[in-house]
């Protein structure tokens, strides 16, 4: 009887290490297509966090930072803060704020819910976040950029932790705003 219980053992243990080199290779598990992107599901596993989605062509470089984290002009942007993920495996703002930019999908072990970051939400008079977020004026160009590079509102006051500090040059974080110009 006693030594089922150590074969068993290193039954599992081969078993768990053959699943992390299935999943280290690329192979395995994907998210269903159907799946709308947020930090709850497969846009912080999917493709082992980069935020797998079947999008493959981007009209604009912006487009590809927004879904990516990669300019197409330096390749990835590193970051400051945010999500551990992040740092570890890259990602875009699609993972957390969703493919329309809309926001509202919690952000895994965070206290904040991403919020709408569509231009037209940004930018209008009486801007808040949520409820629990302080009134601030509106967006202008220059102050989401200081959002996305320093994570601080139009106030004055840092954004919540899980929102990355991007590293990026002024072209990458002119294209990244004019696609948020976009979003609908």
């Amino acid at each position: 009887m006693r030594k089922r219980y150590p074969v068993f053992g290193l039954v599992l243990i081969f078993l768990g290490g053959a699943g992390l080199l299935l999943l280290s290779a690329g192979g395995g598990w994907e998210p269903d297509l159907g799946w709308a992107p947020g930090m709850m599901g497969p846009g912080m596993a999917g493709r082992w966090f980069t935020g797998w989605y079947p999008k493959t062509r981007y009209a604009s470089n912006g487009e590809r930072i927004y879904y990516t984290g990669v300019s197409e002009r330096t390749g990835p942007l590193p970051a400051r803060g945010g999500p551990m993920w992040i740092g570890m495996r890259g990602g875009g703002c699609v993972a957390c704020h969703g493919v329309e930019g809309r926001g509202g999908v919690p952000v895994m072990m965070g206290g904040a819910i991403p919020s709408d970051i569509r231009y037209e939400a940004l930018t209008k008079e009486e801007h808040r976040e949520d409820e629990k977020t302080r009134e601030h004026p509106p967006y202008t160009d220059p102050l989401i950029k200081r959002a996305i590079t320093e994570g601080i509102d139009p106030a004055g006051n840092p954004l919540d932790w899980t929102m990355p500090r991007w590293q990026m040059s002024p072209d990458d974080a002119e294209d990244l705003v004019a696609f948020l110009k976009t979003l609908k």
